[in-house]
């Protein structure tokens, strides 16, 4: 499925038959009453969300339901998109502002987690912002990953990006379930560290 231009262009005839293609005209049915039409713009845009969200959170199981979340908010509040804008970057807006309220509430993050909540409500403050932030969370992400070990680099992969079962990445792994589960939790931790000390220098605010 692929997107094209600012509008979005839809490629996704074998999902909804002879049309539509176009991101305006999906919205244009979806609010004349042809609902099943939505499931065209969660299944474009939620790689989108998902980044974002995954990004700002590094916590699947939350993440998840924040992206739930967002597509929710998304069809309540599609008759306010202004048709020929960006629709990704308005789906983005709406997933930041999830995460935005998820960080406030949470009252159990102490020490360098709080300053990790705190960097990310004000870095994320904007939209342009947004862009930036997520841009340099990849980054970091990207070379934290580069430093893990091949076995828990592949477990991570296998488990978060292809969303294999525990049982199916512990036979591709050739460990058992409860082996499997603390290769990932730890490589979880280990990548949670490892961003949270290279942010370090970012939540200065001079260094921004």
């Amino acid at each position: 499925m692929e997107r094209s231009g600012s509008q979005g262009t839809l490629k996704t005839a074998a999902d909804v038959g002879p049309g539509p293609t176009d991101v305006d005209e999906v919205i244009r049915r979806v609010l004349g009453g042809e609902t099943a039409l939505f499931g065209v713009i969660v299944r474009t845009y939620s790689p989108d969300v998902l980044r974002v969200v995954i990004l700002m959170l590094a916590d699947r199981v939350l993440t998840e339901n924040i992206v739930q979340q967002t597509f929710v908010n998304v069809f309540e509040h599609l008759h306010e998109f202004r048709q020929g804008e960006d629709f990704g970057r308005w789906a983005r807006a709406i997933a930041r502002n999830l995460v935005r309220d998820e960080l406030r509430r949470s009252s159990r993050e102490r020490g360098r987690m709080a300053r990790y909540r705190n960097y990310l409500l004000s870095r994320f403050s904007s939209d342009d912002q947004g862009e930036r932030r997520e841009q340099l969370l990849a980054d970091v992400l990207t070379s934290c990953r580069s430093k893990l070990s091949a076995l828990a680099a592949r477990a991570l992969r296998l488990r978060y990006e292809e969303e294999l079962p525990f049982n199916e990445v512990a036979a591709a792994l050739g460990r058992s379930p409860d082996a499997t589960r603390q290769i990932v939790t730890r490589a979880r931790i280990a990548l949670r560290m490892c961003m949270q000390e290279q942010l370090d220098e970012p939540w200065k605010e001079s260094s921004i």
